[in-house]
């Protein structure tokens, strides 16, 4: 099956409700040129626990004047965050065409990365009175592929396919396709 036959089945499939259009970008761009697109939340969250300065850490003391609802059920448990980290989620795709033969073909460059928060890990757990005040951190599912391919002017070819990872890692349970597309557009519009 062509890389467009590929694709116009899959169009079937998202739209009868059997697959998911997971991200979709248009990119308009001058031969020989990069494009970056960026669909992405970023994500803080702390990377280092520390023990809090000038604080009452004794088995049920108060954290500062005693308004803040944390006691702490023993100095282990007395920990801030000390250091944090952020990380892009979402989809970051670069390109670089360069048309050949006349208009007929494109030679595209690209670089996808698709970055998720997985889940997240519970590394210390702890609850009183006022709630859960766990310590959790995520972890992230990364997809990244870089290539070059030809494409005919206005056909959809078949890029990349990712498929899931083993069961012992939290992922996603299907593959996902990745089709590219490249329209020669006339100079001057």
């Amino acid at each position: 099956m062509k890389g467009w036959q590929l694709h116009d089945e899959a169009v079937k499939l998202a739209l009868a409700g059997g697959a998911e259009i997971v991200e979709t970008n248009v990119l308009t761009v001058r031969s020989g040129n990069k494009a970056i697109a960026e669909s992405i939340a970023e994500m803080i969250y702390p990377t280092e626990y520390e023990p809090p300065s000038g604080v009452d850490a004794t088995p049920g003391g108060v954290l500062g004047d005693g308004n803040f609802p944390y006691r702490f059920m023993r100095a282990s448990d007395a920990t801030f965050m000390g250091s944090f980290e952020t990380r892009n989620t979402g989809a970051t795709l670069e390109i670089e065409p360069a048309v050949a033969a006349g208009g007929r073909m494109v030679d595209l460059r690209l670089s996808l990365e698709m970055v998720d928060r997985a889940s997240l890990t519970t590394w210390t757990e702890f609850r009183d009175e006022w709630g859960d005040a766990s310590i959790r951190m995520p972890v992230f599912d990364s997809k990244h592929f870089s290539s070059s391919i030809p494409l005919t002017d206005g056909v959809f070819e078949l890029w990349n396919v990712f498929n899931p990872k083993p069961v012992a890692v939290p992922a996603v349970t299907t593959r996902m396709m990745v089709f590219v597309c490249a329209d020669v557009l006339p100079t001057g519009l």
